[in-house]
Order: structure tokens, then sequence, then C-alpha cells
């Protein structure tokens, strides 16, 4: 008999993001950041490792990852944090990318440039703030989202995401966190048969950026803690 495979997770170290930013270029390419090349992935892969509110983790077998994670414990929170700390870096990080890639930088201006130009180069993200002679806003309850999760095709069909996706929920749920999404492509280039054996319920769906059918879900990181 073969020897099983066992996949240690552990939070991620800047060492091991080399790595995740590879597996994530080449295995889940969709969206805008993986079209930016494996450079601009580590970057944001970092950014989240770096911040309070971020999750980075990594299974590791042999010594070598086979697999991440990338979430939030809270989305709303990790955005500002990111946009503080991070945004000239990513803005530099962004612009030589697309500089490298002048068909995708045509593309950016006319389908996103100016949803990033106000997030990024306009004012930070904040707190609401309310008008004169009116009560504040009651604060958002955080939401955790779940927002990239890989396993190398070499070590498929062996739990590995099943073991990083407990992991994280279980790290929310040590958060207080009580409500944790995602958002997965329909059909096949999706992973919604994946989220709906482990127990996250279908919510929405809409039409992406890009064009795509996407689907929402939801889970409480609690019940999903507990079982």
């Amino acid at each position: 008999m073969g020897t099983a495979f066992v996949a240690d997770v552990v939070t991620a170290r800047d060492e091991h993001l080399d790595h995740t930013g590879a597996l994530h270029a080449a295995e889940l390419p969709h969206g805008l950041f993986p079209l930016l090349g494996v450079r601009f992935v580590r970057r944001w892969h970092r950014a989240h490792l770096r911040s309070p509110h971020g999750v980075v983790l990594v299974a590791m077998h042999d010594g070598v990852p086979v697999g991440f994670l990338v979430g939030t414990a809270d989305r709303h929170a990790n955005v500002s944090w990111i946009i503080e700390h991070h945004r000239r870096e990513l803005i530099a990080a962004g612009v030589r990318a697309l500089a490298r890639r002048p068909a995708l930088a045509l593309w950016f201006v006319r389908s996103r440039g100016p949803r990033y130009a106000r997030r990024l180069l306009g004012r930070r993200a904040s707190a609401r703030v309310a008008a004169p002679g009116r009560l504040p806003e009651a604060p958002f309850a955080p939401v955790a989202v779940l927002e990239a999760v890989v396993v190398a095709p070499g070590a498929r069909g062996h739990g590995v995401a099943s073991a990083l996706v407990r992991a994280y929920l279980e790290i929310v749920a040590d958060a207080g966190v009580r409500r944790a999404e995602l958002v997965t492509k329909a059909g096949s280039a999706g992973a919604a048969g994946f989220y709906e054996r482990t127990g996250w319920h279908r919510v929405g769906s809409h039409v992406d950026r890009d064009g795509d059918d996407v689907l929402t879900y939801r889970i409480d990181p609690f019940a999903a803690a507990s079982q």
C-alpha cells in the first residue's frame, strides 16, 4: 500500500508566497489580478498576510506548499487597511504590469479604470460619517470573505481544499464573525459542488464584470466549526 497523502495547514510566511502566487496565476486565472502576473498576485497575497484582517493559509506536503487559501476575517476592514498601507505599492506594481501588457491595459481602462481610480486614487476607504444633524449609522457586522482557494493538480483528491477551508472557518469563528461568504463561477469553471458538499448555502447569483455567471455562497463559521 502507498503512503497516505498528508498535508499540514499552517499560516503562510513570506517564503511561501512565490509558490502561492504562481499557483494562483496558473490555476485560478479568473479576474484582473492573475492577468497582471505572478509578481502582482504575490504582492496581493503579501498585503493580506500583513493585514490584521487578512488570512493566508498554506497546505504543506514534504516541505512544499501544495495548496493555499486567501481570505479575510472582515472584508470591509481588510480593504480599508490594504488601501491605507499598500496603496502606493499596489498601484506601482499594477502600472508596471499593465505597461508590459498593452492589450490588457486598454481593456482595463475601458472596463475597470474609473472604479479603481475612485477606490485607490480618491479618498481612502473609511467608516460612514453621519450628515449634520443625524445620528451616526450603526456599525456593520463584519463579513468574512473567502477570496481564493487553490490546490496543486498533483495534490487534488486528498482533502487538501477541505482542510484549508475548515482551518479558515475556525479562524473566522475565533474572531467572533458569524457570516462568511464567497463567490464562485457557475458551471464547470467554478467549485459550487465542492462548497455545497462542505456546508455552504447558495444565497444569490449575478453576472460579474467579466460577463460570467457567478454564484454567491454563505455559511455561519460557528456552525461549521462545531461540526
